[in-house]
């Protein structure tokens, strides 16, 4: 691939956490780097898993349609982040579509690229296999925490959890903006864009958060803690 300064800082995380040189670099060098433009499409759910994704810049959102049409947002994958691992790696079709919530670059591999850079790099297996073991328990916790927690409880965790996949540290706090909007926080939530709301605006009364246009600013993430257990 022609490598560009933003490929290289891959390097720090995900499938690269602690290669050695030669590794890395064969990992590297087998991707093909794309920019994609915000609201362009990685995959749709239920294609067949062809490709695998790492974001450099930029940030893609997980959203899955039920059998009913409504659409719940999932995740967030921002820098370092593996797009569509889970089937890649277990050969299964995408359960989600994946789309540029902003401008992108990434890493891409073919499916059966990566597969064979697996089986003859053991590093790079156990970094997939510590990435799916990730993926399995964040998506755990989230049944859990449906099934089990209260709707503040659930807003709450699901705050904390973007703040540390997507927020950028301001003078006041953690803050998440836009592309991440309150109707994503409550189809991770599991409630309406309204009950959402009130909550936040209950918050910000106890100086938990901060509201703005298109941003929530965390502001004491040891009492959404608290909240969120």
């Amino acid at each position: 691939m022609n490598q560009s300064p933003q490929s290289m800082r891959v390097c720090e995380g995900s499938l690269f956490s602690d290669l050695d040189r030669e590794t890395a670099d064969a990992l590297l060098n087998a991707a093909t780097y794309r920019q994609i433009a915000e609201g362009m499409t990685l995959f749709h759910q239920g294609d067949a898993p062809s490709q695998l994704f790492q974001v450099v810049t930029g940030l893609v959102k997980l959203s899955r349609v039920s059998t009913d049409g409504s659409q719940t947002t999932l995740r967030f994958m921002g820098p370092g982040e593996l797009v569509g691992c889970v089937a890649v790696f277990q050969q299964f079709p995408f359960p989600a579509t994946a789309i540029a919530s902003k401008p992108c670059s990434l890493l891409c591999w073919g499916a059966s690229q990566i597969l064979d850079l697996i089986h003859r790099y053991p590093p790079v297996a156990s970094n997939a296999l510590k990435t799916v073991g990730g993926r399995a328990r964040e998506m755990i916790e989230r049944v859990t925490d449906l099934s089990a927690k209260g709707v503040e409880a659930r807003l709450a965790g699901v705050l904390l959890r973007l703040a540390s996949q997507v927020g950028r540290n301001s003078p006041d706090g953690v803050e998440i903006t836009h592309p991440v909007t309150r109707n994503d926080m409550a189809e991770m939530t599991g409630v309406t864009y309204f009950t959402v709301s009130r909550v936040l605006s209950a918050w910000q009364r106890q100086q938990i958060v901060r509201l703005g246009r298109e941003r929530v600013i965390v502001i004491e993430p040891h009492r959404l803690a608290q909240i969120a257990d």
